[in-house]
């Protein structure tokens, strides 16, 4: 039965229910999560693909603003597909924007290697189309999860999502470094090009557009009549009742902050294993693999359930633990710069007995592991507060918002992160806890949003049952006109 909730689903098959209900989510950023790292884990590489002969040369300002034109892209892009998400099929502009997104990847793979800046253009135009594909689909998730599943179970989806992400982000990290490292890149981005452009496909062709407001616990019993729809629209009325309400505008402007906490390690993380110890790509890849990726997965899949537990009990709870994973990830990735590790030649720092045999080396491994494991802490509770706090209408709408503001931090956050390694001679240690410190700011915003959230879910709250009664008098006069 379509309508079957999400809570019955998993009673019966659990996890792979919901990959099964909500399959176009899981394509489309796992498709993201499994290409976004080839530019991290291969920065090494990429300089000496566009400047061959600088052996290693990190052109850290030139790779920096390379990742942040992406998120400058993906802002103003995801605004777009905000809008058109609340008006038009979800499914559609899923569509959409994973056929920009594969194609994108596929023509990349035809850039001439070794002419330095031409290079480094050509690399970037088709890097500034995936940005702007992939600024839909966070937007797009978050309207359809909204429409498709229960709000108590909204964290067991995210968490599962972002499980997933860790997981094909680490795995692509993985091929990706077997590939460039082996001269094998430009077969990267054509197969999987090519591979996203097929899924692309395949959700227009295959995938089922879900009932606005069908899944609010105030409209989902009148909404089961599908003879009933679902049609209020954005007013100037409803922006000033809801969206400029404290809780949104804090959390419009903690993304600034949250998102530079959250980009920055794997930029300077990488960049720091392989140009300042010399460890290969492919090693480094080991590394994300034996210890981020476990980290990642469990801790996702651990603090959904934790987290709906919680949040169901109150929301504030949900705000309590994106404080603590800012804390928490704070502390672990600047002790993370400061552990005494090895330098290598070029050499050692290929093979992997010698790495793995220095302590700290594993050390270091746990407190990736453990930073990993509470990353996903905001990816899991920042979406259902954001969904909570605002009526169907205005899912996409207010994502892309909040979307725009994360990744100009995202991007702010690498382009700083490459001025300050130049500014500063290439020391990872003053250059992390800089960027790192403004990532703060973002965990205390979200305290501060405690004093209102509950009652910016009321209003919602209230509004819906309005609208319900609303639409029940509706269908009754329809039926007597009838």
């Amino acid at each position: 039965m379509e309508n079957e909730s999400i809570q019955e689903n998993l009673k019966k098959r659990g996890f792979f229910k919901i990959i099964r209900h909500l399959w176009p989510n899981f394509l489309i950023f796992n498709s993201f999560a499994f290409t976004i790292s080839a530019l991290y884990i291969n920065l090494l590489i990429l300089s000496r693909i566009m400047w061959p002969g600088e052996a290693l040369e990190l052109h850290a300002p030139e790779l920096g603003a390379l990742a942040g034109s992406f998120s400058y892209m993906m802002a103003i892009s995801g605004i777009i597909f905000g809008i058109l998400a609340d008006k038009f099929s979800r499914i559609k502009l899923m569509s959409l924007s994973s056929l920009i997104y594969g194609i994108g990847l596929f023509f990349n793979g035809f850039a001439p290697q070794g002419l330095g800046l031409a290079t480094f253009a050509y690399f970037l135009v088709f890097n500034l189309i995936r940005g702007f594909a992939s600024g839909g689909f966070f937007p797009l998730i978050n309207s359809y999860s909204y429409d498709s599943t229960e709000e108590k179970e909204r964290s067991q989806f995210f968490g599962i999502l972002q499980a997933l992400y860790q997981l094909f982000q680490i795995l692509g990290m993985l091929l990706s470094t077997i590939l460039f490292q082996n001269l094998f890149w430009r077969e990267f981005f054509w197969i999987i090009g090519l591979v996203v452009i097929f899924f692309g496909l395949m959700i227009l062709l295959r995938a089922k557009e879900p009932k606005r407001g069908a899944k609010h616990k105030e409209l989902k019993e009148i909404l089961i009549d599908d003879t009933i729809k679902y049609e209020y629209k954005l007013n100037w009325t409803t922006i000033k009742s809801t969206i400029l309400r404290p809780t949104n505008l804090i959390a419009f402007f903690e993304g600034i902050f949250t998102t530079i906490l959250i980009a920055v390690p794997d930029f300077l993380l990488i960049a720091y294993l392989q140009s300042e110890k010399h460890i290969s790509a492919f090693a480094t890849s080991i590394i994300m693999v034996g210890f981020g990726l476990p980290g990642g997965v469990i801790g996702s899949l651990a603090f959904a359930k934790l987290s709906d537990k919680l949040g169901n009990k109150d929301i504030r709870n949900r705000l309590y633990m994106i404080v603590f994973s800012a804390i928490s990830i704070f502390i672990m990735f600047v002790l993370f710069f400061f552990i005494p590790m090895p330098i290598l030649t070029e050499a050692e720092g290929l093979n992997l007995a010698v790495i793995f045999s220095f302590p700290v080396v594993w050390l270091a491994g746990i407190i990736l592991f453990f930073g990993r494991g509470v990353l996903g802490l905001w990816s899991i509770n920042q979406p259902p507060i954001i969904q909570a706090i605002n009526l169907p209408e205005a899912q996409g709408s207010i994502t892309s918002a909040n979307q725009f503001l994360e990744t100009i931090g995202q991007g702010t956050g690498t382009i700083l992160a490459g001025a300050l390694l130049f500014i500063f001679g290439g020391n990872y240690q003053i250059t992390a806890s800089i960027t790192m410190s403004l990532g703060i700011i973002g965990g205390l915003l979200w305290l501060l949003a405690t004093i209102w959230v509950k009652k910016d879910v009321e209003r919602i709250s209230e509004i819906l049952k309005q609208r319900g009664i609303e639409l029940t008098q509706k269908n009754n006069i329809n039926s007597i006109n009838g």
